[in-house]
């Protein structure tokens, strides 16, 4: 039987579960007045994706820090009714004891970073309220000494966000964000058969500048069919210094209607439109298009979700299962999940840039395409109040997948080629939480994927195994925070010439790091990074090593 075929056989047992619904939860009969955008999808919320998933954005090659934010896992079952935050009649939210922050500092090696945000919800009647926000980040640093050059990066970001609800019950969100990446190809510096010297950094300079526009209107409060709506629209323009330029628009439509408080039906429909073109006018266009519908069912002791996506691309059709099953064993110690799912997810000259900056972005006929992928998964989670669980194994064959093999550029650009497999993926993983006393946090995660590639020698430069292991101390006025981290990754496997068969496995990341924040005042902080403890010089891409100890230092101050 083929792979397809099995999968399609769970999807279809998925679908035969039933049961009797729970009641759900009440508000307080007090008056209240709902403000408050939310998406309640139960479905989503008791699940966390460990994996097998394409490889995430990897920006440690200029970056001072390896930190994996824990994954908190929700296992509380029946799930209650989620209903919005409500605010007594007449009172009003003051948004937080602080609105805003700012974060100054600076570090060895050259090193400037500097941090801000602002944020604010204000009422205007009892109906009637806004939401604004403002966030900064600048961080950039110059690793360059002696025979290395150009080992250099800087980013930039900022962003706005504003929400208005109106006395109609519906409200608009808008967003508008700007990202400028610098980064070098230094890589000539650790090149051994490399002979140049005093390479002008205009030379190896790449730059990247995105701009975002996004707008929403959905429904602020609950309404009266118990049905949640959206309809959002999201630009962008993303370029590089070698007049590589590519636009992005998606329209979305979505809504939810729930069925006895607690049961959902969800309709999804989305266009994703995609234009690429270089300075030697190769255009390309990848445009999708997908139909999500999806019916939740919540049991007393299980959870079902029976869905699909019908998705298009190119005039071709594709069709996918989307299905889950979870089914309470013990009480919150212990619950058996199981599902099949499926996608076409969008390689662009963004996404591609974003995971590996020192990509070749003239793309000719290797640009834009999409990954398809099936994954069938299984895995069990609980809470047994010392500590929680997630433990998942899953199989996920793709066409598609994109490598990255090096290249050479007689100008001294170190860079590399995108090139697609087929790949075969089997991952193993699970995260572990525990909590022994308050305000001190234990974390470790792992995720083992095994590649099988159709027709490349090795899966260039994607790492298989991931280690992280971190502790978290609060201390109980709120004064003091720290942080030591251990960081592993496996080296990756990279081509060094274009003969076939020939290839070198880089050198494995083992990193450890220790951070601290502490309040001496109410309104006034310091802050000390200290990164890389063990002058690990990982390549995570071929003659590309990170920087070894580095820190990073200086005041936090809150209004």
């Amino acid at each position: 039987m083929s792979r397809i075929s099995i999968l399609s056989a769970c999807f279809i047992l998925l679908a035969a579960f039933g049961a009797n619904a729970q009641p759900g939860g009440n508000l307080p009969a007090e008056q209240v007045e709902v403000i408050k955008a939310f998406d309640a999808k139960l479905a989503e919320s008791n699940k966390v994706d460990l994996a097998p998933s394409l490889p995430g954005v990897d920006t440690t090659a200029r970056t001072f820090s390896y930190e994996v934010a824990p994954k908190t896992i929700t296992v509380e079952y029946p799930p209650p009714r989620i209903r919005p935050v409500s605010y007594r009649t007449g009172e009003e939210d003051k948004g937080g004891e602080y609105k805003a922050f700012v974060k100054l500092g600076g570090g060895l090696p050259s090193a400037i970073y500097g941090e801000g945000a602002y944020n604010t919800f204000i009422k205007r009647s009892n109906k009637e309220a806004y939401a604004l926000g403002l966030n900064l980040l600048h961080h950039s640093a110059d690793y360059s000494s002696g025979n290395v050059e150009n080992q250099k990066f800087g980013l930039t970001q900022a962003s706005g966000d504003a929400t208005y609800y109106l006395q109609n019950g519906a409200a608009v969100n808008a967003t508008l964000g700007y990202k400028s990446n610098r980064v070098h190809y230094y890589g000539y510096s650790f090149d051994p058969f490399n002979t140049e010297t005093n390479v002008p950094e205009d030379a190896v300079k790449q730059l990247f500048n995105t701009y975002d526009l996004a707008a929403k209107l959905f429904n602020g409060v609950k309404t009266a069919g118990d049905l949640n709506y959206m309809a959002g629209v999201k630009l962008y323009r993303h370029s590089d210094e070698f007049a590589s330029r590519e636009t992005g628009l998606r329209l979305d439509l979505g809504g939810t209607k729930w069925v006895a408080g607690k049961h959902s039906i969800d309709i999804g429909v989305y266009s994703d439109f995609t234009w690429y073109r270089d300075t030697q006018e190769i255009s390309q266009t990848l445009h999708n298009f997908g139909f999500l519908p999806a019916f939740t069912y919540h049991g007393r002791i299980f959870k079902i979700k029976v869905g699909g996506k019908i998705l298009s691309s190119n005039d071709e059709f594709e069709l996918f299962p989307d299905a889950e099953l979870v089914l309470n064993l013990t009480g919150n110690e212990l619950a058996l999940f199981a599902g099949v799912t499926g996608d076409l997810q969008k390689n662009t000259f963004r996404s591609l840039s974003d995971y590996n900056p020192y990509i070749h972005t003239r793309f000719e006929d290797m640009g834009l395409r999409n990954t398809r992928y099936l994954k069938a998964f299984v895995g069990i989670r609980g809470n047994l109040n010392v500590f929680e669980y997630t433990f998942e194994a899953s199989l996920k064959p793709t066409n598609d997948l994109p490598l990255y093999k090096f290249r050479y550029d007689s100008d001294l650009i170190y860079d590399f080629d995108v090139v697609y497999d087929d790949v075969d993926v089997i991952n193993l993983s699970g995260s572990l939480k525990a909590s022994p006393i308050k305000g001190l946090d234990f974390t470790a995660t792992i995720s083992q994927n095994f590649y099988d590639t159709k027709f490349e020698t090795k899966p260039w430069h994607l790492p298989s195994l991931d280690l992280n292991f971190m502790a978290q101390y609060t201390s109980p006025d709120g004064k003091l925070r720290g942080r030591g981290q251990i960081y592993m990754q496996n080296g990756v496997p990279a081509n060094t010439s274009f003969i076939p068969g020939k290839f070198t496995t880089l050198n494995s990341l083992f990193d450890l790091s220790l951070a601290g924040e502490y309040w001496f005042a109410e309104k006034v902080g310091a802050f000390l990074e200290l990164n890389n403890l063990l002058d690990n010089k990982r390549e995570r891409w071929l003659y590309y090593p990170t920087y070894g100890i580095n820190f990073l230092g200086g005041v936090t101050m809150r209004f």
